[in-house]
């Protein structure tokens, strides 16, 4: 019966040999500098979202609201706000600041305003030359729909 256990102990030692200078080639490969090391390129971006100025008149309760916002290439946005009178004419108007991001996935431009903190500002991409306002605050459910279109200028 020993006859038969002979080449299996033979087979774990070669295996064994093998794997340890297998062992010995990969400590090497790490050794390697990573100047030499192969990195996949990133996967472009398909539809990225160009900085610029966009204007409209949305609703804004019983009045309308004048909008005009400009994304800047450094990730920073200045909005400017105005109420109309019955007559169309601009009666309250404000003026907000702070930073904007681009998702990718949802095509959304989200808002992070610098001095308002309840009131959260999405935009949809409609098409490069369009965007449309989803707003809310305390106040206002989001808003939605073609008639919160801005336009690009």
């Amino acid at each position: 019966m020993k006859k038969t256990h002979l080449p299996a102990l033979i087979c774990l030692i070669v295996s064994a040999a093998l794997l340890s200078c297998n062992s010995g080639n990969t400590s090497r490969q790490k050794q390697m500098p990573d100047s030499m090391s192969v990195t996949p390129a990133p996967a472009p971006e398909t539809a990225a979202f160009n900085a610029g100025t966009f204007k409209g008149t949305i609703p804004g309760g019983a009045q309308k609201r004048d909008v005009s916002i400009t994304f800047n290439t450094d990730s920073t946005f200045n909005m400017k706000e105005s109420y109309l009178s019955k007559e169309g004419k601009p009666e309250h108007a404000m003026e907000t600041t702070g930073k904007w991001s681009y998702n990718s996935q949802s095509k959304d431009i989200i808002l992070a305003y610098k001095n308002l903190a309840d009131r959260g500002t999405t935009f949809s991409i409609i098409d490069d030359n369009t965007i449309q306002l989803h707003d809310r605050s305390m106040q206002t459910e989001q808003t939605g729909g073609p008639e919160y279109n801005l336009r690009r200028e």
